[in-house]
């Protein structure tokens, strides 16, 4: 009997060692889990294309926005950038990319807006004219670092205007006319890495810069 219970009282004791040796292993695992860090994962939408804006002016008094989009047929269907622990990269779909598509489509709308001084004291506006817009210069260059390439062989494809209708259509005879710019142009791309920027600079004809822009994944 004294051997029969001394084997019992033996193996209830190696069990609740056993137990208690997994609980706190069980404790150990879950605390090392608390201290690890989420794993690290961004996702940028650009299914449609690349959106960008900035603001422009010819003078303290003639001032103007320029928003648009960087776009090409299905390439931008689905297309997201991710950024994670292994770095960025970007997917349309299940696809990985790597270079921008053979030509992109850079369309963009110009109108006026009031110049920074003019929101704290109204003053006087002039507003863009057709012959202000043709002595513009639209030169597009490829970013990489700080390093900008000059893209060749761009197409224009649009040129146009709409006229902006005043609020107090009484006295639209008295008012001076505005438009509402919109412009497009094909840009070369094959061969140039998703990583690269689009950039747009506008100049005046004396070379002053009136507007810069990138358009960037």
């Amino acid at each position: 009997m004294g051997r029969f219970l001394y084997r019992f009282f033996s193996g209830v004791l190696g069990a609740l060692l056993f137990l208690a040796c997994a609980a706190t292993a069980t404790q150990e695992q879950q605390k090392h889990k608390k201290k690890e860090k989420p794993v690290r994962k961004d996702v940028l939408n650009f299914d449609g294309g690349i959106l960008f804006q900035t603001d422009g002016s010819l003078s303290e008094i003639t001032c103007f926005r320029v928003s648009g989009r960087a776009t090409a047929p299905h390439f931008f269907e689905s297309f997201k950038r991710v950024d994670d622990e292994h770095g960025t990269h970007y997917r349309r779909g299940q696809e990985l990319l790597t270079e921008f598509p053979e030509e992109l489509r850079f369309s963009l709308v110009i109108f006026d807006i009031p110049c920074a001084g003019q929101l704290q004291q109204p003053g006087p506006r002039r507003y863009l004219t057709k012959e202000m817009m043709q002595t513009l210069r639209f030169s597009f260059y490829w970013k990489r670092g700080l390093e900008l390439r000059h893209v060749e062989n761009i197409r224009q494809e649009a040129a146009t205007a709409e006229p902006v209708e005043p609020y107090n259509t009484e006295i639209k005879a008295e008012l001076a006319k505005r438009y509402r710019w919109f412009l497009a142009f094909a840009i070369p791309s094959a061969g140039v890495p998703l990583t690269d920027r689009l950039v747009l600079m506008i100049r005046t004809a004396d070379g002053r810069m009136a507007a810069r822009v990138a358009a960037r994944l």
